[in-house]
């Protein structure tokens, strides 16, 4: 019958994919003194849930503000560097609202793993201490990998280590169907924009968390710990899968995932900025 809904037999053999968008912050080379933290960021996207309309209305409103074909890259954004340098901090504030707008409505989640550089010296040491952290985390979501059909990895070979790193232990995962997407550009794909975003994210909750305090051009473009932790950190952590989480893709799903909720005093100088309270439930269907 013409627009009767799908058979339960075809979505049974719908094929499922799921996407990881791998980025970084920082160089794993680099000096303590450059860069303390590198971080790579995996972002789970299921792809039966499409974000076609929502790239279309994160363009228009842009395009609303006078920016077209902008490749979000929230570092230089916030600190009004490299193609960003020259542009004034109200526009820069509306385009990472947008992002984060966008952010809000997209169905995915992300982990990061970190290395300090203050306590892992070397290459080797901090490619195998890397190399743990995806093992753990690919061994908690197990299951949920197991899922799908098609798992495909989207990594730009930023860095030669972290290319070979990722290929060596996803081909040595026989249990997880995984591919590598080829000539990955982060321009062409707002996902991996968004792994961008949650990067920066996450080295700015580092740097509170060991400083107490953001820079001073971190601080005049959030106006203030308080307001970063509350209206950014706080949305982002709901969007984060901690290694004691319930392993969930989507907002969804009907399963309730802990997430870390963040306190909102922040003390000047203090290391305790960030207060870990009770994990709370965030899903809206969840009873």
């Amino acid at each position: 019958m013409t627009g009767s809904r799908p058979s339960l037999l075809f979505k049974a053999m719908k094929k499922r994919t799921l996407s990881i968008f791998v980025d970084e912050s920082g160089i794993l080379n680099e000096s303590e003194r450059i860069s303390r933290y590198y971080i790579l960021t995996l972002l789970l996207h299921d792809q039966d849930f499409k974000i076609n309309k929502l790239v279309r209305e994160f363009d228009r409103s842009l395009d609303s503000v006078g920016i077209a074909n902008l490749c979000f890259h929230a570092g230089p954004i916030i600190r009004a560097n490299e193609s960003f340098e020259f542009m004034n901090w109200d526009l820069r504030r509306k385009i990472f609202s947008r992002m984060m707008s966008f952010a809000r409505k997209v169905d995915f989640r992300y982990h990061c793993l970190t290395i300090d550089k203050h306590f892992t010296d070397g290459l080797d040491k901090m490619t195998s201490k890397l190399n743990e952290q995806l093992t753990a985390f690919v061994d908690g979501q197990t299951d949920v990998l197991r899922g799908f059909d098609d798992v495909k990895v989207y990594y730009d070979c930023g860095q030669k280590q972290i290319t070979n790193m990722l290929h060596l232990f996803f081909e040595s995962r026989k249990d997880i169907p995984v591919r590598f997407a080829q000539a990955v550009e982060p321009r062409k794909y707002k996902l991996f924009q968004l792994a961008d975003l949650a990067c920066t994210i996450k080295l700015l909750e580092l740097k509170l968390k060991t400083e107490g305090r953001l820079a001073p051009c971190e601080r005049r473009f959030f106006g203030g710990e308080k307001k970063f932790i509350h209206d950014i950190l706080r949305r982002m952590k709901a969007k984060e899968i901690r290694q004691d989480s319930a392993p969930c893709l989507q907002t969804r799903c009907g399963i309730c995932v802990l997430a870390l909720s963040v306190g909102h005093r922040v003390p000047v100088g203090a290391v305790a900025a960030i207060d870990t309270k009770p994990p709370f439930c965030y899903h809206s269907n969840c009873s």
